[in-house]
């Protein structure tokens, strides 16, 4: 099948899944570009349809896994593409379904609206060894989350959280991030699983959550910084806490 018309009722569909209501309604999202639709093929995740201008070796892989193949036009695929400059193919995919929280080291993503701060975020997770969860925030399945991400969504499905009562339930140490007066990473014990919270850009987290936790933490910083970007700051306070990957 080949598609040159923008006004095709397919077409439509997939571009409908620009908008998170309904990513939402039908449970799928976007991949752009052959490593993150590798990327899929890798976690068992197969696309439903691929539309392409070109029939490369990862398109070719994904109808063999059994994709459904659309050849569209440069102009189709810009349409439907969220990116400016879009590489050759793009994928509808079903959206994971979240495994349960482990006890080991989890990443509580709080209100981190900037996609760009989130994929980059559960990229750091996921090479890291840490779990995500996330209460509020930007939609990690959005297009601009997973080119961010890298791939990563697929090693580590990033599980939502309502309230940070199902965080503590588990029994994990619950340490925040604040910009000052918080331990240092040094000061803390690794010997116990960690809940680690990390706060939006423009407001850190709300007073009543890190009173609500058992420690806060301060990533010790030279005089004259003020304070770090979330994704910085958040890797940054991930790679301090797993004792495994510096010894």
């Amino acid at each position: 099948m080949r598609i040159e018309s923008t006004t095709n009722q397919r077409i439509k569909a997939v571009r409908r899944l620009h908008r998170g209501r309904e990513r939402n309604k039908t449970g799928r999202t976007l991949l752009e570009g052959p490593k993150l639709i590798e990327a899929a093929l890798d976690a068992g995740v197969v696309p439903v349809q691929v539309y392409t201008v070109d029939r490369g070796p990862i398109v070719e892989r994904c109808e063999s896994a059994g994709s459904e193949v659309i050849e569209v036009s440069r102009v189709v695929l810009e349409t439907i593409a969220t990116t400016v400059e879009p590489q050759d193919s793009v994928a509808v995919i079903g959206i994971p379904e979240s495994q349960p929280l482990s006890i080991e080291r989890v990443a509580v993503l709080v209100d981190i609206a900037d996609p760009g701060n989130l994929g980059t975020l559960i990229r750091s997770a996921a090479a890291l060894g840490w779990q995500v969860a996330l209460l509020g925030g930007a939609d990690p399945w959005s297009p601009k989350v997973l080119r961010a991400g890298a791939g990563a969504h697929f090693s580590l499905q990033p599980v939502p959280v309502t309230d940070l009562s199902e965080i503590t339930s588990l029994g994990l140490t619950t340490i925040a991030t604040v910009i000052s007066g918080g331990l240092a990473p040094d000061e803390i014990s690794t010997d116990t699983p960690i809940a680690l919270l990390i706060g939006s850009e423009s407001h850190g987290l709300a007073v009543e959550m890190v009173d609500r936790c058992d420690l806060t933490m301060t990533i010790p910083m030279s005089t004259g910084s003020e304070s770090l970007n979330a994704a910085v700051a958040g890797s940054i306070a991930m790679y301090s806490l797993a004792p495994k990957l510096r010894s």
